[in-house]
């Protein structure tokens, strides 16, 4: 017996964000956990509106939606009124940032930036993760710290000299120097590598067939990287798989207004 996936994951998202959505609009002291929840559904159903029904428009705006919820879970954190779990800050969670860049939303990208941790959170994430979306936050703001960002692939060498080699600072580091050629070899190796992730994860006993039906099938960060490259004048770049052209949100793209996200 077959089952679309990708039809699954619509409806059990679909339904966890109206439970999720309805419990914000409760709670007058909302948990951390609802507003990932928000980002997370949302971006999946950004990859079912894209997979299953080509919809570019519907693709842009749930992704522009999941930066929303991050960039208000971020501002609520900020005025202190709450301690969260520092679990739920991480500047190497990408969902919520990657996804704005994606759609096009650079405004919502980089007031995610400006909020987010500037410090590495020891034992909750790896320094190289934190590294790769330090970077990227860095890149977006204005003006750009071109000193924070040397830094930042100086601690990013000596970190990945201490394990396994690291595609994505070869990719920052060609976006960097604004090579486009390189960065486009950089960017089909970190691709590549995608892939191995996701038949690795297939093997293990957590595998889940809804993620692998969406987000397996097209992979938002380096969607982000697409982007920024595109704002530096890099292109245009040749198709990738796991970056399909319909992915490739062109500016002037419709989005949803501010705090639609509230809404669904």
């Amino acid at each position: 017996m077959s089952h679309d996936y990708v039809e699954i994951a619509r409806h059990n998202q679909s339904l966890i964000l109206a439970e999720t959505l309805e419990a914000l609009a409760q709670s007058q002291d909302p948990p951390a956990e609802l507003f990932s929840s928000a980002a997370v559904c949302y971006r999946v159903l950004a990859l079912c509106a894209l997979l299953q029904d080509a919809d570019t428009e519907g693709f842009a705006g749930f992704l522009c939606k999941a930066g929303q919820a991050r960039l208000a879970f971020l501002e609520l954190a900020s005025q202190g009124a709450r301690r969260y779990e520092p679990e739920f800050l991480l500047t190497s969670d990408n969902c919520g940032f990657s996804d704005a860049l994606a759609s096009g939303d650079l405004d919502t990208a980089r007031a995610i930036a400006r909020l987010s941790p500037t410090r590495h959170a020891q034992d909750l994430e790896y320094e190289e993760d934190f590294l790769f979306s330090r970077f990227l936050h860095l890149w977006v703001l204005a003006p750009r710290d071109i000193a924070g960002l040397e830094l930042v692939l100086e601690r990013w060498a000596s970190v990945v000299e201490e394990g396994d080699p690291d595609m994505r600072l070869h990719t920052c580091r060609d976006l960097m120097g604004k090579n486009q050629e390189r960065f486009s070899q950089a960017l089909q190796v970190l691709v590549t590598e995608r892939k191995w992730e996701y038949r690795a994860y297939r093997k293990q006993l957590d595998f889940d067939e809804e993620v692998a039906a969406t987000t397996g099938k097209v992979y938002l960060d380096g969607l982000a990287l697409l982007r920024l490259a595109e704002l530096e004048g890099l292109g245009p770049l040749p198709a990738y798989e796991l970056l399909p052209e319909l992915a490739r949100t062109p500016f002037g793209t419709p989005l949803p207004g501010p705090h639609a996200w509230r809404v669904g």
